[in-house]
């Protein structure tokens, strides 16, 4: 029953390798057992959310065991959720994601008829008003710093330009431009677009920036990729084998690219902390401060809200000098 799940590519995999079940389910029954892997299999489409709830899952658990060792599914009730939140460590959206994830997989125990009370329902989240995001962004000078570090004579450093350049200049989020095949750099008209898988299971259409519409078909033409007659399920960017100059057939992953960009960042010796996530936070910050709108930026970005638009809008980070010495005693 819980032996085999199909992975992305298709092939199969141990799904208990995959989300690790938490003792009280075992012990709860097979049923039990069954409903959790279904929670992230059958209910969740994002991969995404599927494993940070299921990181969120498994603290909650740990942490259950821990002060609590013995306890049945069904007697967790509100009163040890609510000193779950209040004494784990955490920032307030850390511990409002993992009360998410709990409160969600209850509800799916309740309507599979495994429970019949959510312990979550009365737990309230803490109170979290993010005015700016914390994603580290790169200035303009330093941005021109990381292209013009690549080494564009070998395939690899092409390949790693059009990656950064599709996530500065798209606003695109790393598993967006990642799970771009070739089909998915298209033609239309005169320009070439991008067609991006987004959260939700959307897909946003964008046109490609003049700049990494060049970097893309440098790559691509060099890959020998531009002419190919099968575009469906190739990835758009991929990995080589081994130290050779030639492309695997596998899809890049996102720890795979952030390990490439840190290899970027130490070589360009531009900000440190810059990671997969930074260049849709620059690339944004860059069109607000050239003039471009707020409306417009939350279209390219595909934000469902204007709000989470306004937490990549670094503008106010920059404080002159002169300012400082306004303060006088």
């Amino acid at each position: 029953m819980t032996d085999l799940i199909a992975s992305k590519n298709n092939s199969l995999v141990s799904i208990s390798a995959t989300f690790a079940v938490p003792e009280i389910f075992v012990a709860h029954g097979e049923r039990s057992t069954f409903r959790f892997f279904e929670f992230f299999t059958a209910n969740i489409r994002n991969e995404n959310t599927r494993h940070s709830y299921h990181r969120a899952i498994v603290h909650f658990f740990a942490w259950l065991e821990q002060c609590y060792p013995g306890l049945a599914l069904e007697q967790i009730n509100s009163i040890v959720v609510a000193q779950y939140i209040e004494t784990t460590s955490g920032s307030s959206s850390t511990k409002n994601q993992r009360l998410a994830a709990v409160r969600a997989l209850f509800n799916w125990l309740i309507k599979g008829n495994v429970l019949r009370d959510n312990p979550t329902t009365e737990v309230r989240g803490i109170k979290n008003r993010i005015k700016q995001g914390k994603t580290p962004v790169l200035t303009d000078e330093e941005m021109i710093d990381l292209f013009n570090s690549i080494d564009t004579e070998k395939l690899i450093g092409l390949r790693d330009r059009a990656l950064i350049g599709a996530m500065f200049y798209s606003f695109a989020r790393i598993s967006a431009v990642l799970g771009m095949d070739l089909e998915d750099y298209f033609q239309k008209g005169k320009r070439s677009w991008f067609r991006l898988l987004e959260k939700g299971g959307k897909y946003h259409e964008v046109p490609a920036h003049h700049t990494v519409e060049e970097y893309i078909d440098q790559y691509l033409k060099v890959a020998g990729l531009t002419d190919a007659e099968e575009k469906k399920n190739i990835p758009l960017f991929q990995t080589f084998t081994g130290r050779s100059q030639k492309l695997s057939g596998n899809r890049m992953q996102r720890e795979e690219a952030w390990a490439m960009v840190k290899r970027r960042a130490i070589a360009a010796g531009v900000n440190l902390d810059a990671c997969n996530h930074t260049f849709r936070a620059s690339g944004i910050t860059n069109f607000l401060y050239n003039g471009g709108s707020r409306d417009n930026a939350q279209r390219i970005a595909a934000h469902e809200d204007v709000r989470t638009t306004a937490l990549y809008d670094r503008r106010g980070d920059e404080i002159s000098l002169d300012e400082i010495e306004r303060i006088r005693l």
